[in-house]
């Protein structure tokens, strides 16, 4: 692992912390809103990943990749549900629920043909992140027909899905190349586009608390 690799590796627990905190400073600004539960998640992400390493490091354990499959389910199960609840169009709002029920189920098929204490469930989590994508996108539509395009960058969910569209866009190409062409790609490229896409995404989020305005109560 070169040193650029390294150093973000490092920091990457310490940039989720720190957004983990800003929300927690700013939770007044949308704890009226349905956006009140990426608080929680947040800080379960931040455990996770101390749970992750101290498995990893200091139990010496060689498989660990059930805490993240249940994080993914969580996570894509949340974030789906916080923006059915967020948009206006009754048909986006079906899409969505469609999209959450069918990751469940797809999620429990791979998990049924693959052993997910031991292999991260990758056709799950890349499905996932293509109708999280979507289900950003219709909330960008929203936006762009309605008048709250002129107070866009106040919006603290429109930071949030800037950050999630960058992340998972460029999450598929590594969960990809790391399942499939493993052996026929340079691995330290595709981690350094992996810590990357973190704080690309964390350094949006942080973003969002500060500088967003108060959500209205929902």
């Amino acid at each position: 692992m070169n040193n650029i690799t390294s150093l973000l590796q490092k920091g990457s627990l310490y940039i989720e912390i720190l957004t983990a905190i800003v929300a927690t400073i700013y939770f007044y600004k949308y704890k009226s809103s349905h956006l009140k539960f990426i608080l929680p998640l947040l800080w379960y992400i931040v455990l996770n990943e101390i749970l992750g390493w101290y498995l990893h490091a200091v139990l010496k354990l060689k498989y660990n990749a059930i805490i993240y499959n249940i994080y993914g389910l969580i996570s894509f199960v949340l974030l789906l549900n916080i923006y059915r609840l967020s948009l206006l169009k009754v048909k986006f709002k079906k899409y969505l629920f469609f999209f959450t029920v069918s990751y469940v189920i797809i999620f429990i098929i791979n998990a049924f043909f693959i052993d997910f204490t031991k292999q991260i469930l990758t056709i799950s989590y890349i499905y996932g992140s293509i109708v999280l994508i979507i289900s950003i996108l219709f909330y960008l539509i929203e936006i762009l027909n309605s008048e709250r395009i002129l107070l866009v960058s106040k919006e603290i969910l429109f930071w949030i899905s800037v950050g999630l569209f960058l992340f998972q866009i460029g999450i598929i190409p590594y969960m990809v190349i790391r399942e499939y062409y493993i052996e026929h790609v340079d691995m330290e490229s595709n981690l350094l586009l992996y810590y990357i896409l973190i704080y690309l995404l964390n350094i949006c989020y942080i973003v969002g608390f500060i500088w967003g305005q108060k959500q209205k109560k929902q």
